[in-house]
Parts: C-alpha cells; structure tokens; sequence
C-alpha cells in the first residue's frame, strides 16, 4: 500500500513516464506499475475523485463577464493609445500644411529654393501676350449670342398669385395674432430710423447703415417681419456710410409711391413717425430701448420672445438687424419677400429713366449681335485689390502703394501678429479679383469673339489704362456707365455710389450673359433677378477660378487646350445656371434673393409682376420678352 502511494506521489521526471501514466493520471488512478518490484499482488485502487462536473450557468456568466472586462480594458487602452496617437498627426498635419505653403509660396519659397505652387502667381499678361497671336486669328468658331445657353427648363403655367385670396390670409393672420383690436405696439428695426402708428397694431422703423445690395435683403427682410408681427413699416431712412460716403435717402433710390401701393392689404408703409412720439424719445431714435434678436431668428422666435415683449412695451428696437430672419418662413410671409423683391422695390424715376437710356445705348451698339450683349461685373477696384492682399505684376513699387492704401482705410487691420497674409495663397484658393485681361482671355476662350459687345459694371478701375488696354484689344466693343452717357446725364449721379451701381445693375440685369468675377451681394441679388426674368435660369458665368488661375499660370499651355477648358467651363456656368434648389416645407437652405424659385413663381409673368422701371417704360420690356 506504502509502495503504491509512493509510485503514486512520486514525481515524473521524464517524458515517457509522462506518456505511459498519461491514462490512469488523466482517468484519476495512480499507477500499480513500481520499478524493480516483483509483488503481482494487486493493491486495492483508492477511491476515485469526485468526477469534474460541467460548468453551472452561473459560473460561465462570470467567467465571461471578467473576460469581457479584461477584453474591454485591454481595447480602451489600446484605443486610447490610438486615439493620442491620431491626435498628435490631426494636430500636426495642419502645421505641416501650413508651412509647406509658407515654404512653397510664401516669402520663404525663393530661399529654400522650392517650385512655385501652379496658380500661386500671376503672370496672366505675359500669357496674354505670347497667345495673342492665336487669339487674334481665331474667329472661326465664333459662338453666337443666341445660343450661349444650352439647358432649357420646362417652363410651367404658374397660377398668378392671387391678391385677395393673399390679403385675406394676412388679415385672417393679423387677427391671429393680436390679443385685443385697438392695442398698438412699435417696432424698430436698426439698419434704420422712423416710426409711426396707423390702423393695425404695431409699427415698423428702419435706420439702414448699408450699401444698396445689404439694403435689398434688409428692406425685403424688414417688411417680412413686418407682416409676421403685423406691423406698419415706415420708410426707411437711410444714414451716411464711413466706407461708402453716399448720403442718399431711400426715395432717391427708390420709388416711395410705388413701394407703398404695392405693398397695401400686406404690410401698412408710412413715410414719416408722429411727432408726438418723437417727442417721448426727444426726438431720438437712439433713445428708445434696444433689443438684440439672435442672427437667423426663426419665426417662433419672434412669436414667442419679441411680439409678447412688444405688445407689453409697446416699442422694441432691434440692432443689428442684419441677418436677423431666417429663410425658413411660412409660405405667405417668403411671399413677401417676393412681393418686396420683384414687385415693390422699384428704382427711382432719375435712376429709371437714365438706366433705360443706357440698356437702348447698348442694344442699338450690339447690332451685329442681334442687339444681344454680354455684361461684367469687373471687381478691380484700388479697395477691392488692396483689400484681398493678392499681388499682381506692379512689383515692389506696387505692394508699397497698396500697404499705404490698406492702412489709410482699414488702420492696423492688415498688420495684427494673428493674421497671416499669403498672396499667393490667396490666389491659389480663387479669392483674388480677376483683371481685365484674365475676364478677356476666359471671354475669348469660351467662343466669344471680337464683335460682342461687352458692358463693364464696375467702380473705378485700378489703373484703368493700363488694364483695360489688353481687354479692348480682345473686345474693341467695350462699354461702360461713362462711355454710354453724356457727362451732363451723369452729373446728378456722381458722389452717389448706390445711384450709380443701380444703374450698373439694371443695365446688367438685361443683358444675355452676365459675367461675375469676385462675388459678393451685386451679383448674387442679379443673379436671383435674372433666374425670375429668365424661367429660372441666371445666364450667368460663374468661372472656377482656382482651375483658371493654375491654367492662366501654364506657359506651355496652347491655345487649343485653353479654349478646350474654357468651353468646358462654359458649360458647367450653364448647368448651374437653370439649377432650382429643392425646397421642402420649412427647410430652405439656400437665399431665396439668389434662388427665387419656387416660391416667388406665381409672380412671374403675371399682370402683378413689374418689370418695367417706371411706368411708361417699353424699351426694357420688349427687351426682355425677345430674350425669352
């Protein structure tokens, strides 16, 4: 027995001892087998161990559980690792861009040695002059006027709107929303001053501090808060701009008697505020309490915070009030803005009469183009150069003269050690404004040719005879406000910046092609004019001017490859042109002042849609039906 549990206990010191015993140790016996023993006398086999049971349930839960929590920890410390590690590249990687731009196109680029980045640097004129010999012979495929545009939109009979079905939504409205008749409340919106009281509840002023295009989205916006809290609008007064120096007042840019008829049974317009309750403020707008309205305020806003304060004060003035309304407004009050838009805001009798003068000018100077004629909205500007930090072909004497100009208008703007200026990288990136000669080459690239009759809306150009001298050697047809009238028609105008780019816009507004080189709120606000007059469609060029600036850049590029991408360019200004974004209840996303469409159509072609500039006008309306 001693002998068994000897062989038993006794250690395995080998791989074969393993082996043999490997059965009985794994059934749960000891080995009768002792080496050097002769007793065959079987011992007795000890009792057998409890056989091993499966796992219970429990069990395996909480194996899988510490498993789990192992497993887990082991992953969110390797994700964690991962994580900074990511970190470190995501914070690393901008720097490393950065300065690989600094590098390549910054000032540092000539002493490292580093190739110009392809669009970092103008030498567009030097392209100018080693093609022109191309350009000049090349009239064989001249594209006609007539048949820029090749997407056509299904044109759709709109309903008209209808007046009394609309003005009896915003009476049934009115009556909505007010708590007792009788009671009235003021309300002033300042991008502007004035105030005064009538038959409906609440009264609107404006102080509009902006340039014309800022005062289109204002007033349009203003008469659209006007109407959500129903609110008599007076005329909005205009007040002197640092920047734009223009002194004049609403009525000299628009028509006062045609904005308030048009605007009646939607929105009450009065002209003046009561001098009884100037008197409460001592005859100081400023005085009255002001209220900020958040940017994009939506429509229960104004219902649920600014109407209750303003029926319980009685006056409330808003500033700012730039972009203070979303685009996502019920259907009777977006109509508004349409109404405000395309119907009610109608330029001056002195700015009209001139303006059409100026469209029949140009009509008569494009006759060998059917009276058909192409329109540029040419940012070259001093400001507008100095402004985008972007360096031309004027060399050093240039950049000093436009850092003196940059600190005599904007004073330290350009000089903080927060701001980097690259002007290459800025050209890289699409934001420098075209030059003439650029506009030119793009022009002739596309298929216009030396017969098309170009108008120039523009300022001042930077260097006009310097600059403008490739571009009227490309288009010797070449137009502008100055070339069109007589010194003696212009005289009124001159000092009146918003007089004047109401005449450049109006004159644009009927041409076949409109051309826009920098953005801005001219061309967007054209652009949504044109898309209302044209079924949709804008006509306007749109150019890709990250891709033109690297082809401009090219010394090597051929006539032929050029043309090739300018048409293809053409092409895509096109589609674009006659695109209508899809707009679902309550889910505008785009500007309905640059995208009319939808909800402005009723008003196209309809009795109640004005067209023309003042009311004995034909010119801009015949105009406007042969381009159709």
């Amino acid at each position: 027995m001693a002998a068994h549990i000897a062989t038993a206990m006794k250690p395995k010191n080998n791989n074969s001892n393993s082996n043999n015993n490997s059965n009985c140790c794994s059934n749960g016996y000891s080995s009768d087998v002792s080496n050097g023993s002769d007793n065959n006398s079987p011992s007795p086999p000890p009792s057998p161990p409890k056989p091993r049971l499966t796992p219970s349930l429990s069990q395996c839960r909480r194996r899988l559980r510490s498993k789990t929590k192992s497993f887990v920890r082991r992953e969110n410390l390797g994700s964690g690792l991962n994580f900074r590690r990511n970190l470190r590249y995501l914070l690393l990687l901008p720097l490393l861009y950065i300065s690989g731009l600094l590098m390549c196109v910054g000032p540092f680029s000539g002493f490292w040695g580093y190739a110009s980045v392809p669009g970092s640097v103008y030498r567009s004129y030097e392209n100018f002059q080693r093609l022109w010999d191309d350009i000049r012979l090349d009239n064989s495929s001249a594209l006609q006027l007539s048949s820029v545009w090749k997407y056509k939109r299904r044109v759709k009979v709109q309903k008209p709107c209808s007046n009394s079905t609309a003005r009896n939504h915003f009476s049934m409205y009115r009556t909505s929303i007010m708590e007792s008749p009788g009671s009235s409340g003021y309300l002033i919106v300042d991008a502007n001053g004035g105030l005064n009281q009538q038959r409906s509840a609440m009264c609107l002023v404006l102080t509009i501090r902006v340039h014309i295009w800022f005062c289109y989205a204002h007033i349009c916006n203003a008469v659209a808060v006007a109407g959500l809290l129903n609110a008599i609008l007076v005329i909005p007064r205009f007040e002197l701009n640092s920047v734009w120096r223009d002194p004049s007042q609403f009525g000299d840019i628009y028509d006062e008697e045609h904005f308030i008829n048009n605007l009646k049974g939607y929105v009450n317009v009065v002209r003046e505020l009561p001098e009884a309750l100037m008197e409460i403020y001592d005859q100081n707008i400023s005085n009255i309490p002001n209220f900020r309205v958040q940017a994009w305020a939506t429509v229960n806003y104004y219902l649920g915070v600014v109407l209750p304060i303003l029926r319980d004060q009685r006056v409330i003035r808003i500033a700012p009030f730039a972009n203070r309304l979303t685009m996502n407004v019920p259907s009777h009050i977006q109509l508004l803005r349409c109404i405000t838009n395309y119907k009610a805001l109608k330029f001056s009798p002195p700015i009209s009469s001139l303006a059409e003068k100026l469209v029949s000018r140009m009509i008569e100077r494009s006759s060998m183009t059917g009276g058909k004629y192409v329109s540029v909205h040419l940012r070259f500007e001093q400001d507008m150069v100095a402004f985008s930090c972007c360096v031309y072909e004027g060399g050093e004497a240039e950049k000093l003269k436009m850092d003196s100009f940059r600190e005599q208008e904007w004073k330290g703007k350009f000089k903080r050690k927060d701001g980097v200026i690259v002007p290459a990288l800025n050209r890289i990136e699409g934001k420098c404004p075209l030059t003439p000669v650029e506009v030119g080459l793009m022009l002739r690239g596309m298929g216009f040719d030396n017969n098309t009759s170009i108008y120039i809306a523009s300022g001042k150009i930077y260097q006009a005879e310097k600059h403008l001298a490739p571009l009227r050697e490309m288009f010797p047809l070449l137009y502008t406000k100055e070339s069109l009238a007589t010194p003696d028609e212009l005289a009124p105008f001159e000092g009146h910046s918003s007089k004047l780019a109401a005449l450049d816009y109006t004159v644009s507004l009927f041409s076949e092609v409109f051309v826009t080189t920098q953005g801005g709120n001219f061309p967007q606000f054209l652009m949504g004019h044109r898309r209302f007059l044209f079924n949709g469609h804008s006509k306007t060029i749109k150019p890709d001017k990250r891709k033109l600036v690297v082809l401009l850049q090219d010394m090597d590029i051929s006539w032929k490859a050029f043309k090739d991408e300018m048409e293809v360019m053409l092409a895509e200004s096109d589609r674009k042109g006659m695109m209508v974004p899809r707009v679902k209840k309550f889910n505008r996303k785009t500007s309905i002042y640059t995208y009319p469409l939808p909800e402005c159509a009723c008003l196209q072609g309809s009795n109640n849609s004005t067209f023309r500039l003042t009311e004995g006008a034909n010119v801009l309306n015949s105009h406007h039906e042969s381009t159709r």
